[in-house]
Parts: structure tokens; C-alpha cells; sequence
């Protein structure tokens, strides 16, 4: 066992299940007292509760999107461990048509581990997002972006034209969500990216999310604000998920 591993099991009583690691990264699955976490270089990708659906973290606010259309077809720009798979899964009977481009084949080497049985219920390919974006001729009605090389967005898709291809990829009533974490060089950066963002969409943000430091910026090609918060009202209101209705209702305007 490496020294990060023994640290991380010291600190934080987890157990390191599986170890994935190149010249660049250590990609980590750890199980807790309560959770299990995929990590890339200590940095929690992805997380999910051995309890409950939700986390009490940013995935949760892409759980309510497939409400606002009858049978959705979701690209996943970015798949980490899966929590957002695993969550949709559970939260909806009919089966949603999923589409998940992810880069690093060592993270799938984990989500595998991490989300077994979820896995075989999407499509998975295994290649660069912007690629993927530009060769795809599939229309979607909901676009994920949570791609990430460590703490911040790879520059590549905060570029006006990978907006143009995502824009081009989804439908008429599309929405693209996108994860964006408030890291000091992000936040230098963020009014840049929401004045090239709305060159397209209707943009809106759910504002960090429990303190999270993490911002869900939602794109809309069509629906205005009130009718993206009356759908997500929709949604089954528990204890667990409160907090995303909540911050769907507290819409603000990018």
C-alpha cells in the first residue's frame, strides 16, 4: 500500500479498495463508514451513499433535469466514478436513454467497480468529449458537462466553439448543466464564460451548493427560468432532497 493510501485510510478511516495510477495521477476507490468516493490525486470525483440516493453535494442538482421532458435522451460529458448515473438510475423506473464520453480509461476501470450494475444500463464510450461532440450527429434534450483534469475544467470546453458544438448537439427545448467549480483561477474566469455561454442560451445558476464551492450553471435553448423551477417542483420532495429544490426555486440569472 502506498504512503497517500495509508494517509488517507489514517485521516479519513477509509479503506483504499482499488488503486489506478499513471506518471500524472492516482486515482483512488476508498470506502468510508458511510460512503464510498472515487478519487483523482485526493480530489473527490465522485461519491455516493450507502444509505441514500442523494449526496448532500453538487451531483444532486442534475437529478431533477430529465423531469422537464417526457422521455429524455441525456449525453455525459464526463462520467468520473458515476455518481450522477447511479442516481438517475434509482430515481426514475423508466429506463432514460444515457450517453456517457469519458477520456480516462482508468476511471472507468473504477466506475466499473464503483457502480457495477449501473454501468451496463448506459452507453458508454471511452474518448475525448470534444470529439465526441463533433462527429455526433444524436440529438439530446439534456448535455452534463462534468469534465475535469484535477480541480478545474480543461480549457478545450470553456472555448466558444466547444459551446457551438454542444449548442448544435442538443434540441430545439435542449438544456446543456454544467458543473463549475469556484477555484481561484475559475472564478477569474467565470463572467468571461457565462458572456460566451449566453451567445447561446438562457443562462442561469444554482449558486453554490451547500457550500460546496461548486456552481451548476444551467443553458437553456428555450424555457425560462419559472418553467425550469415549476417542473423541478415535480420532483418527490424528501428530507434528502430538499436542498435541491430549494436552489432550483433560487434560480438567479447569469
Amino acid at each position: 500500500m502506498s504512503i497517500i493510501n495509508k494517509m488517507i485510510e489514517k485521516i479519513k478511516g477509509e479503506r483504499v479498495i482499488r488503486t489506478e495510477k499513471d506518471e500524472n495521477k492516482i486515482l483512488t476507490l476508498t470506502e468510508g463508514p458511510e460512503d464510498i468516493s472515487v478519487k483523482f490525486n485526493g480530489i473527490t470525483y465522485s461519491r455516493r451513499a450507502k444509505k441514500k440516493i442523494f449526496t448532500g453535494s453538487y451531483w444532486d442538482y442534475f437529478t431533477p433535469l430529465p423531469l422537464l421532458y417526457d422521455k429524455p435522451s441525456i449525453l455525459m460529458i464526463g462520467l468520473g466514478g458515476g455518481t450522477i448515473v447511479y442516481q438517475i438510475n434509482r430515481l426514475y423506473n423508466q429506463k432514460i436513454d444515457i450517453d456517457v464520453v469519458e477520456i480516462d480509461e482508468n476511471m472507468v476501470k473504477l466506475a466499473r467497480e464503483f457502480i457495477p450494475e449501473d454501468i451496463k444500463n448506459i452507453n458508454l464510450f471511452i474518448e475525448d468529449g470534444i470529439e465526441f461532440l463533433k462527429k455526433s450527429k444524436k440529438k439530446y434534450e439534456l448535455v452534463f458537462l462534468d469534465a475535469y483534469d484535477g480541480d478545474k475544467i480543461p480549457d478545450s470546453f470553456l472555448d466558444e466553439k466547444t459551446i457551438s458544438y454542444i449548442n448544435n448537439t442538443l434540441t430545439s427545448d435542449g438544456i446543456l448543466a454544467i458543473n463549475y467549480a469556484m477555484s481561484f483561477k475559475a472564478i477569474v474566469f467565470f463572467q468571461n464564460y457565462i458572456s460566451k455561454l449566453k451567445k447561446y442560451f438562457k443562462v442561469y445558476l444554482v449558486n453554490n451548493p451547500l457550500g460546496s464551492g461548486n456552481t451548476i450553471i444551467i443553458c437553456s435553448k428555450k424555457m425560462e427560468k419559472a418553467e425550469i423551477s415549476e417542473n423541478i417542483n415535480k420532483m418527490k420532495k424528501e428530507d434528502d432532497n430538499m436542498h435541491v429544490i430549494k436552489g432550483y426555486n433560487n434560480m438567479s440569472n447569469g
